[in-house]
């Protein structure tokens, strides 16, 4: 902005030179024409007095004529006598006073002329150049009535140069990221309003399954203690259900608010997976589904024990709950008597982790929302409510990664994280 705005002085100083310049060379003209003039006339005043002394002399010859002309003796002594003829006549210091008082006087008005039309063109390019300057600010306020009335669906009036141009330029980038924001700012009050209907949805069935079992414990004074054990049993799963849920949130929430701060310390990836995998061995056990490793890329089973440590820099914490929830929604989505696939790699380029299943796979129009809060494919679980793997991708992304699905109906899923070096 400085140097362009440098540029248009520098620019508006060589115009002002060169009109300057312009003006100058007219006058000089002017002048010079007015003098050649004069000169003209003295020059046929002198070839008429000579026709003259050739007529009323003819017995001169040429070279004494020419010497009665040009001999300044001759023509010094005879200036007196000139005088009193010329001013026998009516030409006497007065006239010819008057001859050189109208050659001055007819310089004057051509310069004069010649400024004062240089001063009309100059109020005319000043008048036309303040009408389109405030032409152009009633643009720029209609502009800013509009903002302030929330429209953003606006374009840049007529580009002019200098200041007033780069402020327009200015003031229209401004306005896009406004808009931008606007818009912002607007997909995420509608996606708030999205998510606490969801959320709204997802509680009122444990919500109604506990005041249910609480009501029938109520009613029934007598009720066997067996089933008060087993509706308190059930309005205890509920509520574990219901704290998870907003636990999950509310590490969402602090994502999303950006009041998070992923560590960057050295952390072993393996020994994150493992422990992931160990967190879950209660829940692959009851679903019947066995954890294995496998070497990359040839798929043949390794006991974990044996491979080297993935050192890379990162928040092993956070990084351990975006591997838990996918290694957990495999697990979840495998056959009973089936396996969860996990293998690692180690390179110069990136580290990277794959939890892969043999489930039901998933469609492949469910396939580009999966990492949508609170989507649920159609074959989610009924418990599933469809934030695990978002906040997986939130927590990955944030820690530099990225998180990569593919799937084929009936044959299952593969998971690979990705961590660049």
């Amino acid at each position: 902005m400085n140097l362009s705005r440098r540029r248009n002085r520098q620019l508006n100083r060589l115009l002002a030179v060169l009109f300057a310049m312009a003006l100058a060379a007219i006058l000089l003209f002017g002048n010079i024409n007015l003098v050649s003039r004069q000169k003209e006339l003295e020059r046929k005043q002198i070839t008429a007095m000579a026709g003259l002394l050739r007529e009323q002399l003819p017995e001169l010859s040429d070279v004494e004529l020419m010497n009665l002309l040009k001999d300044p003796d001759k023509v010094e002594s005879r200036l007196e006598q000139g005088d009193q003829l010329l001013s026998k006549y009516g030409y006497d210091n007065a006239f010819f006073s008057k001859q050189e008082n109208e050659t001055m006087w007819q310089l004057i008005l051509f310069n004069s002329c010649v400024i004062f039309a240089t001063a009309i063109i100059c109020i005319l390019m000043y008048v036309l150049h303040r009408r389109r300057v405030h032409r152009e600010v009633r643009q720029l306020q209609n502009y800013f009535d509009s903002l302030n009335h929330g429209s953003y669906d606006l374009e840049p009036t007529q580009a002019v140069e200098g200041d007033l141009s780069m402020l327009q330029s200015d003031i229209f980038k401004v306005t896009q990221l406004l808009r931008t924001s606007a818009e912002r700012e607007k997909e995420k009050s509608e996606d708030l309003s999205r998510w606490l209907a969801d959320i709204s949805h997802q509680l009122k069935t444990p919500i109604a399954s506990i005041r249910i079992n609480m009501d029938n414990m109520l009613d029934d004074p007598d009720m066997p203690p067996e089933l008060q054990h087993d509706f308190l049993k059930e309005c205890s799963m509920q509520l574990e259900w219901i704290s998870s849920l907003v636990q999950t949130l509310l590490k969402l929430a602090r994502i999303d608010a950006g009041t998070v701060e992923l560590k960057k310390e050295e952390m072993d990836l393996l020994a994150v997976v493992r422990e992931a995998e160990h967190k879950l061995g209660i829940l692959a056990e009851i679903a019947q589904v066995d954890v294995v490793w496998e070497s990359e890329p040839k798929g043949e089973r390794i006991d974990p024990s044996t491979l080297e440590p993935v050192p890379m820099i990162g928040d092993a914490a956070w990084q351990l709950e975006a591997v838990s929830n996918i290694l957990k929604n495999c697990i979840e989505h495998s056959r009973p008597g089936s396996n969860v696939y996990l293998s690692m790699r180690d390179t110069t380029v990136f580290k990277e982790v794959t939890i892969r299943d043999t489930g039901e796979g998933i469609r492949e129009e469910d396939l580009p929302h999966i990492f949508e809060r609170f989507y649920r494919a159609e074959n989610a679980t009924k418990e599933s409510v469809g934030i695990g793997l978002s906040l997986a991708n939130s927590v990955v992304e944030a820690g530099g990664g990225k998180i990569m699905v593919s799937s084929e109906k009936e044959k299952g899923s593969r998971f690979t994280i990705r961590y660049l070096v």
